[in-house]
């Protein structure tokens, strides 16, 4: 008897890959829509689907030492790359030659704000101050303390250094004035952020209309308020977070992600009692995450609805977290990332002294090839399995091949194209991943299978 008659065939497909990665279940425990593996693909903005992150260009730009970070103002399209000797350049376009306006005044990596038509720049010393319509116009505020965070609230610039428990606002509109007067609310004004509790401040992000202050001692603290300075109040809503890093918070959508040694943690307003309730998220990933965690660093591509991870010592690796869908996947790069930002229409890679434009257009990192890599659940039974056929489709922009690697089964299958295969490969449990160097987008994977 033909064994195509004996045993009735079943149908396995992979066409919904909406749970992104999921590291911390065995590989045949996971749900149908989710991946052990998705290297270098990502879901962008509100889509569903996977697609391939784009490639990295040439360099763009190259300036006259190593890039430390980079800040952007979609508002007024100003452009600023800090150095590690300290330099600051203005880049009006990435095809002329970065402008040099000035020198940080401390050696931190900068952290940068908006307020009253200028950027204010911490940097661990004197704040600054750029004047985006003027042409060098970096200024140093010799009167106000030394600070390498600053934000802006009511109306004030806000300062604070990295391992005190102080928060320093300015004058009420202006930046430049930060001396204190009992007898004039207007003036500048501090608050010491649990004074005492042998915790100092690592971050400070917003949460509606509050300040979320993070301490290195694990403890985070709510300051509520307005403007005036009489309804300014701390309240401490978590203990024993194991929050880690200089500015290990972000704002991401309506609440606050923060990296701790156990994972990402999420800060989010609630109707219940304390109205800030902490959560977990991501917690599929949560190894990636936390296994060999060294000074963790957040970028927020907001259009795209991704926050990136660098969880690790490797600048080349990163986790892509969208925000809006709850899934990820990881990225790797063939250059360190010193740091990424979004422009008006681009998006912007720093790495050594360079710049270079992350593009959809372009399929390899300056010339080196990108692995793309998906490798989908497991399939068991209480049987040996048979599998009898495989079907795959995919787009792509350019014609290539996806390496399908089904066991000890190897073959290739087209890239923007749909074909399928027959086999009679029998086994105790199916092992099923797809790799390529072509830029593709999956859109399934069919897989004929019965028990022997």
């Amino acid at each position: 008897m033909r064994r195509t008659a004996k045993h009735n065939a079943a149908q396995i497909a992979f066409s919904d890959f909406t749970g992104g990665i999921n590291v911390m279940s065995d590989g045949d425990m996971i749900a149908q829509n989710e991946l052990q593996v998705c290297q270098n693909l990502w879901f962008a903005g509100f889509q569903r689907s996977l697609s391939p992150r784009g490639g990295l260009s040439k360099p763009m730009t190259t300036l006259d030492a190593e890039v430390m970070s980079v800040y952007y103002d979609v508002d007024t399209n100003t452009f600023l790359v800090f150095t590690i000797d300290g330099g600051i350049y203005r880049v009006v376009t990435l095809d002329k030659a970065p402008e040099k306006i000035g020198s940080l005044t401390g050696t931190r990596r900068p952290i940068c704000a908006k307020f009253k038509d200028r950027i204010w720049i911490a940097s661990g010393d004197y704040l600054q101050s750029y004047d985006y319509a003027a042409k060098d116009s970096i200024s140093t505020i010799l009167g106000s303390p030394k600070c390498d965070i600053v934000f802006q609230r009511f109306a004030r610039l806000c300062v604070a250094m990295t391992g005190s428990d102080r928060i320093t606002y300015s004058a009420t509109g202006d930046g430049e004035t930060w001396e204190t007067d009992d007898n004039d609310a207007s003036s500048g004004q501090w608050i010491d952020i649990g004074y005492g509790d042998s915790g100092d401040v690592i971050a400070v992000a917003p949460l509606a209309t509050d300040l979320m202050i993070f301490k290195n001692n694990g403890m985070i603290y709510q300051l509520t308020g307005d403007a005036e300075v009489s309804s300014w109040a701390v309240y401490r809503i978590a203990t024993e977070t194991d929050a880690v890093g200089r500015q290990c918070a972000m704002p991401v959508g309506n609440d606050v992600i923060f990296v701790t040694r156990g994972g990402l943690r999420t800060l989010a307003t609630t109707m219940d009692y304390g109205n800030i309730a902490t959560g977990d998220v991501g917690e599929k990933f949560t190894a990636l995450v936390t296994q060999g965690q060294y000074e963790p660093r957040l970028f927020n591509l907001r259009r795209r609805k991704l926050l990136l991870i660098r969880p690790t010592a490797d600048w080349h690796y990163m986790i892509a977290f969208n925000y809006a869908l709850g899934s990820a996947t990881t990225l790797q790069f063939a250059i360190p990332v010193t740091d990424i930002v979004e422009t008006l229409d681009k998006v912007i890679v720093a790495s050594g002294s360079d710049l270079y434009e992350l593009s959809d257009t372009i399929g390899d990192d300056n010339g080196q090839p990108i692995l793309f890599r998906m490798k989908f659940k497991d399939t068991v039974s209480t049987e040996k399995i048979i599998t009898r056929a495989v079907d795959t489709e995919a787009d792509a922009l350019s014609a290539g091949k996806l390496h399908l690697k089904l066991d000890n089964i190897e073959v290739d299958m087209p890239a923007n194209d749909r074909r399928k295969i027959r086999c009679n490969h029998t086994t105790p449990k199916m092992e099923l991943e797809i790799s390529s160097t072509t830029p593709f987008s999956l859109k399934h994977v069919i897989v004929e299978v019965a028990d022997l």
